[in-house]
């Protein structure tokens, strides 16, 4: 069984749906969804193997479940966390998000023995590790009593959580790092309505986006459509898709842009005279 080449199709079909949906408020369980899904066929294609082998039983429970275990587990928490956060007061959600932050780093400091364990390539364990074998007579960590024990190993779900656990505070220093960041807004700040079209805005955004006048610089594509998006009270639709398109453009790639130079120099000129 080709599992990398499993993880790999995981991998870029979450990133697809990822950007497809990066504007829906249900992108957490449309992904969540996706990999319910997937977990399903691994555990399915993982017992349809009649002559597993202890290195390939070893692989699967160190290198393969675990990933999609740990984009279940990091789903489900970020779903509870963005139902959980304060609605209102910039402090109050960021003191909420570092204090999510703390959880999950503490989690990965009381395992950090088993985490260097991983990240440093050991293998001399795999064997007590990630095999499904009786149980140690104490073992806090071995938490497949909790789960199908024909499918699970002393390490394989701890390993997930682990995973998931980078996942999250990875997602948690973001949004920390968004909110410091914000500006503060004006009261009753207007919003323009956008009347050209949707591929126009996003011409626009990927000139600001690589003029790097945004944040210093630090700000990405979709962060910056967000932001127009809002302030002209327009869908953006599927960004990066829109971008493939003008890329492939016959003539002029920058069409809009052109326009409005042209448009400007016009004016200025009129204004000379």
């Amino acid at each position: 069984m080709k599992w990398d080449e499993h993880i790999q199709k995981f991998k870029a079909d979450l990133k697809h749906l990822q950007q497809e949906h990066a504007y829906s408020t249900r992108l957490n369980v449309l992904c969540l969804n996706y990999v319910a899904q997937v977990q399903k066929q691994l555990k399915q294609d993982f017992k349809a193997i009649s002559d597993l082998q202890e290195t390939e039983e070893i692989y699967f429970f160190k290198h393969i479940k675990p990933i999609v275990s740990a984009h279940n587990l990091f789903y489900r928490k970020i779903i509870q966390i963005e139902h959980e956060k304060p609605v209102k007061g910039l402090k109050t959600q960021i003191k909420f998000y570092k204090k999510q932050f703390d959880i999950e780093y503490r989690f990965k400091l009381r395992h950090k023995a088993f985490a260097y364990y991983l990240k440093s390539k050991q293998t001399h364990l795999d064997a007590i590790y990630f095999t499904r074998r009786e149980p140690l007579p104490y073992d806090p960590d071995d938490l497949r009593l909790q789960y199908n024990p024909n499918y699970s190993t002393p390490r394989d779900f701890l390993s997930a959580k682990l995973a998931a656990a980078t996942l999250l505070t990875e997602y948690l220093k973001t949004k920390i790092t968004q909110l410091v960041d914000r500006p503060v807004a004006v009261p009753d700040t207007p919003h323009l309505d956008w009347s050209g079209s949707r591929t126009d805005l996003i011409e626009l955004t990927y000139a600001l986006y690589h003029a790097k006048v945004i944040h210093k610089g630090k700000a990405d594509i979709i962060e910056i459509a967000r932001a127009l998006a809002n302030f002209f009270n327009m869908d953006p639709g599927d960004v990066y898709k829109t971008y493939s398109e003008i890329k492939s453009r016959k003539k002029s790639r920058t069409k809009f842009l052109d326009e409005m130079t042209m448009n400007l120099t016009l004016a200025m000129d009129r204004e000379d005279f």
